[in-house]
């Protein structure tokens, strides 16, 4: 399926969603689901993004005129439309609320019904839309379109296994620097060097670049850390000029984002030896990952996820340090919906991807929590970090 196909696909079944919900236009302003239904990402978010959908006929990008030709030279979307004043770019109007409305009244609807997202438009945002628009209200598109991205497509998919080509071999390489003795900011300079290297020559047609927001812009996303100690326990922490000591516990961490799709990759390591408590917390992790895994495939609740984790933490003892969920889904966005929680009485389908992360964490011990990503497939699942995992030495 080429790219144009995939969108028009996208865009297709959530105008039949528009439709069911009496919606005439939809106005997507989110930089990750303007990308989603466009394909395009501008890098830099401070001027806003419009995608408008209407329930029938052709869609309509909207941006600034500094992003137009950008977006002519990369997204599959036709009609691309800016605002503002940039060299000799085409533009409807200097505001972009203003050239909003004239995008809308372009549909030549009598007093449409509009719907917008809002779980992330601002108020501000909000009541200039409406005012421009001339609607006493918007409805919110927010969850049709999660519920959209729930499943991924085929373009999604090969995406994701591009990032996680990336993550896996930089996730090595940080296992090996460490092992070699190297400090938390060494292995995380290793590991993105080897990211960048396999990306040069595996993957260069495609942006290792995520979506900022209107005070940052991204041209590469590479989170990529490491925590030791005590400090393991923070989850995620940028890396300290540290070596991991004897008997300490430390937490890698390798994200990628290629293409768009991003993949999470975590370890947990100890150092020479571990005192019975600590090797306790690892075996039981461990352990709660394996049962967690077992569950994964079409029909289980997300709930019976969780709880398979939650039966092993509490028959070991260490219920009190729970964590509310034990993953989250993944994609356009590092955390998307559903979370891996108790009382999710969601069904797993064949197509989504999340990720499974029990994981103990204390400052009084530090953390143990290796996190994969995972696809549902037909039969159960595969998990697309497959980097050595286990009760992991340095």
């Amino acid at each position: 399926m080429t790219e144009k196909q995939c969108v028009e696909l996208r865009i297709g079944k959530f105008q039949e969603k528009l439709r069911e919900k009496n919606i005439d236009i939809a106005v997507v302003t989110k930089p990750v689901n303007v990308y989603h239904f466009s394909l395009f990402n501008p890098v830099v978010q401070s001027m806003m993004s419009f995608m408008v959908i209407p329930r029938e006929g052709e869609v309509q990008l909207l941006l600034h005129a500094l992003r137009g030709p950008h977006a002519q030279a990369e997204s599959p979307i036709q009609n691309i439309c800016c605002y503002a004043k940039w060299s000799d770019t085409p533009s409807l109007a200097n505001d972009p609320f203003d050239a909003l409305k004239m995008v809308i009244d372009s549909y030549k609807l009598s007093n449409p019904a509009i719907g917008a997202e809002l779980a992330s438009l601002s108020f501000t945002d909000y009541n200039k839309m409406k005012a421009r628009t001339g609607v006493d209200r918007l409805a919110d598109i927010s969850d049709l379109i999660s519920a959209q991205k729930l499943i991924k497509d085929d373009l999604a998919i090969e995406r994701l296994r591009m990032a996680a080509n990336l993550a896996n071999d930089g996730m090595d390489t940080m296992i090996e620097s460490l092992r070699s003795g190297a400090t938390e900011i060494e292995a995380s300079n290793a590991a993105v060097l080897k990211v960048l290297d396999v990306w040069r020559k595996k993957y260069p047609q495609y942006e290792l670049c995520g979506f900022g927001t209107n005070e940052e812009h991204v041209t590469m996303s590479l989170p990529i850390g490491c925590s030791s100690g005590a400090r393991a326990a923070f989850g995620a922490d940028a890396p300290h000029d540290y070596t991991p000591q004897r008997g300490e516990l430390t937490l890698p961490i390798v994200i990628t984002t290629i293409g768009g799709y991003s993949i999470e990759n975590e370890r947990s390591l100890y150092v020479g030896d571990l005192d019975d408590y600590k090797m306790s917390i690892f075996k039981t992790v461990i352990e709660a990952r394996t049962k967690a895994l077992e569950k994964i495939k079409p029909g289980t609740t997300f709930a019976e996820v969780f709880e398979a984790a939650e039966e092993v933490f509490n028959a070991r003892g260490f219920g009190k340090f729970m964590p509310g969920r034990i993953g989250h889904g993944i994609g356009l966005s590092l955390h998307e919906w559903p979370s891996v929680a108790k009382g999710s009485d969601m069904k797993l389908e064949s197509g989504m991807v999340f990720t499974i992360e029990p994981g103990l964490m204390s400052t009084s011990f530090g953390g143990v929590r290796p996190s994969d990503t995972v696809l549902v497939t037909e039969n159960g699942y595969e998990n697309l970090t497959y980097t050595e995992n286990g009760i992991l030495k340095i």
